[in-house]
């Protein structure tokens, strides 16, 4: 591995003096491998909880289920469910439709549960029931086909993982993604193990019964390994993914609506994805996602054509800190299609939104 750059590390050491027990880790990829890791107010192998990011995980977890036979992208999902019904809404909804965020399915976040408060079932979580603070899973057929970020419909396919392969989804992952890409010090139990509990970037996490959609504990290091494996695999490279996997994440699958979340990137500086593919946005080549979960902030990018990328992960930040770290490790980089172009972006505009995000 390299040196980080020096004023990447510079930024960050700024970021984390500011804020009292913040942390920041950050992992470049170059040529579709690891190519350095830095750390402030901590060390390479804390643990973040990924949020969002978890959704990128889980599709892979999916995919490669779906690769060996044990699950279809296009048959009803209702039909293998055991320990919970689909609403009759989504009689027809398939994997592809969860993992692209078409089917309908509300629930956009889980906020997650404090160590010192009951935790739901995930079968509980799905439907609505005490002590769950989220709503039951449903398909509104007016969004069927149409875009609606869901994390509800992760949730989902947490349940269908299990009742198909009948372990729990993070034993499954482990065995399906996270040891083949050795991802040693990632999981989705929850809480996580002992060993990795102590070197968590803070110690007031929540609990995510909803862990396929927003609970998983991973490091930079390990997570930039997963995004060089999902890399190389879409490029045809071999590896840990199956090349399957690899394009049906990073390949369009619906045409993201003129309106969103999304849209906000472009005031602060990045071209805002056009498409979404199973677990990731899109634009042309480069793909990305954020993730957020309470008292992190995360972001992943990466390119199939010249195998660059990163992973940034935050503690205690503002979140406007870790795109801020994307724009300087994409001009260290030369990445390609990554930053607006600045006769695009009105600076009172971008200013006024980065004190709302702050």
């Amino acid at each position: 591995m390299t040196d980080a750059p020096a004023e990447i590390v510079e930024l960050m050491e700024q970021a984390v003096a500011r804020r009292r027990s913040a942390m920041i880790g950050v992992a470049a990829i170059d040529s579709f491998e690891v190519a350095w890791l830095a750390a402030a107010g901590g060390d390479e192998d804390a643990l973040f909880m990924a949020g969002s990011l978890s959704k990128t995980v889980t599709a892979a977890v999916a995919l490669e289920l779906v690769e060996r036979q044990e699950l279809d992208l296009d048959s009803a999902v209702g039909d293998q469910l055991i320990s919970w019904r689909m609403p009759a809404e989504g009689s027809g909804t398939t994997l592809r439709d969860l993992l692209g965020h078409t089917s309908g399915a509300n629930v956009p976040f889980y906020p997650g549960y404090p160590q010192s408060s009951d935790v739901p079932t995930l079968a509980r979580s799905l439907s609505g029931l005490e002590p769950a603070t989220t709503q039951a899973v449903e398909m509104d057929p007016k969004f069927v086909g149409r875009f609606r970020y869901s994390g509800g419909g992760f949730t989902v396919v947490q349940q269908l993982i299990e009742d198909v392969s009948g372990v729990p989804f993070a034993q499954a992952a482990r065995e399906a993604i996270l040891d083949p890409a050795g991802m040693t010090r990632s999981t989705f139990l929850q809480p996580p193990p002992a060993p990795l509990r102590d070197s968590t970037a803070r110690t007031d996490w929540r609990f995510y019964p909803e862990c396929a959609a927003a609970g998983l504990w991973t490091s930079p290091g390990d997570l930039a390994r997963f995004v060089s494996a999902l890399q190389a695999a879409a490029n045809g490279r071999g590896g840990s993914l199956t090349r399957h996997t690899g394009e049906a994440m990073t390949a369009p699958h619906i045409t993201l609506p003129p309106r969103g979340q999304w849209t906000v990137l472009a005031l602060l500086g990045l071209e805002p994805p056009l498409s979404h593919g199973l677990g990731l946005f899109v634009r042309e080549q480069r793909f990305i996602n954020l993730g957020g979960a309470a008292g992190f902030f995360s972001a992943l990018a990466g390119s199939n054509e010249d195998g660059t990328g990163a992973v940034v992960m935050t503690s205690g930040c503002r979140p406007a800190l870790v795109l801020r770290v994307l724009l300087e490790l994409s001009d260290a980089q030369a990445w390609n299609g990554f930053r607006a172009s600045r006769g695009a972006i009105k600076r009172r505009t971008s200013d006024l939104l980065l004190r709302v995000l702050s």
